[in-house]
């Protein structure tokens, strides 16, 4: 009992020291100015990593990947659906059709699916390669991206034993999740338990946590190096919510401020759906840059005044005479100063 009182009291302890400390910043204008200095420092830092490291060409590339596997994945989920009968997978998807394109639209391609599920033999073995290899890809462009935005020069060799548990296991974990996803309004038991007053609150968080816990996963698991913990908690957390904000944004500009249905009629889905896995993966990619900024927070300041330093470190070795003997040989000073004046150019 004592433990547990010595547990809460250091508990409301720290909690009253944060509060405190917030407080403080706001009431303090020298501090307050100090954390706007930080924060504006912090959003630079974060813009140079993410047009520095490609995030945008990254996200073109992993959007053309999952794309090429997209078809062969929905050939299989339809394949074992029916098999699967308490995901209610088909009145998902009907929703999901109904609510987000035209009725004639919805009804025709429920009709293709429909006619598919009775023929299901057409998943053959081509495709179920192509979803393995299609899947396999995206999964190693994933982690090489992963670590070159984290700066693994050196990383060790994997193995394929160890490659390939980590791709299945993020396979079975994805299922998982999207079985929980399917399953937590079908079942009855769940959607019982989900009906109370208290848990029916709770329940339009749900998608929020899983969605973290899955994104939190990611930037933990498929790194070749040891991530730090609270680096990813907090990527992850914020990654979560930038997705949330940008997912009713971009709701917003579809049904409002577009005429994308009147100009592609029933293929309009098509361009939405491009548009919204390519914003799925900057989203996804702009938040490794993140834990990777924050699981290094002593570079910031390095990495904002990198430009002027490698100027300045470029004038002393040539201004030394031994060394700058030894540059001639090598290094041209015309074509060095070009090079940066072009980046100084470049960074104004």
């Amino acid at each position: 009992m004592s433990e547990k009182k010595g547990f809460v009291a250091s508990l409301i302890k720290a909690v009253s020291e944060k509060v405190r400390a917030v407080y403080e910043v706001f009431t303090t204008p020298e501090k307050l100015r100090q954390v706007l200095i930080n924060i504006w420092d912090f959003i630079k830092v974060l813009y140079i990593r993410i047009t520095r490291d490609g995030v945008l060409k990254e996200a073109a590339s992993l959007t053309y990947i999952t794309l090429l596997g997209f078809v062969p994945f929905i050939t299989f989920v339809l394949m074992i659906a029916p098999d699967l009968p308490f995901l209610n997978v088909k009145e998902k998807i009907r929703e999901v059709l109904a609510a987000n394109m035209v009725p004639g639209s919805a009804s025709a391609i429920m009709g293709y699916l429909d006619d598919f599920v009775k023929n299901r033999t057409a998943f053959n073995i081509m495709s179920f390669v192509i979803l393995i290899v299609s899947s396999y890809s995206l999964f190693r462009n994933i982690r090489n991206a992963f670590d070159r935005i984290l700066n693994v020069r050196m990383a060790n060799s994997q193995d394929l034993i160890s490659q390939m548990i980590k791709f299945l296991g993020t396979l079975i974990f994805g299922f998982i999740i999207m079985v929980v996803l399917f399953s937590a309004s079908s079942l009855p038991v769940i959607s019982l338990i989900f009906n109370l007053p208290i848990l029916k609150q709770i329940s339009y968080f749900l998608p929020f946590v899983v969605q973290f816990v899955g994104i939190s996963l990611l930037y933990s698991l498929i790194p070749t190096i040891r991530v730090g913990r609270k680096a990813v908690i907090r990527g992850a957390f914020w990654t979560s919510v930038v997705w949330a904000l940008v997912k009713n944004l971009f709701d917003i500009y579809i049904y409002n401020l577009t005429s994308i249905q009147a100009v592609y009629g029933v293929m309009s889905a098509l361009p939405i759906f491009l548009m919204w896995v390519y914003f799925n993966w900057v989203i996804i990619m702009g938040g490794i840059v993140l834990v990777s900024v924050l699981d290094k927070k002593g570079e910031v300041k390095d990495l904002v005044e990198e430009p002027y330093k490698t100027v300045r470190m470029t004038l002393e070795l040539y201004s030394d005479d031994n060394l700058n003997r030894r540059l001639e040989g090598l290094v041209n000073k015309k074509d060095l100063l070009e090079v940066l004046t072009e980046d100084l150019e470049k960074e104004e």
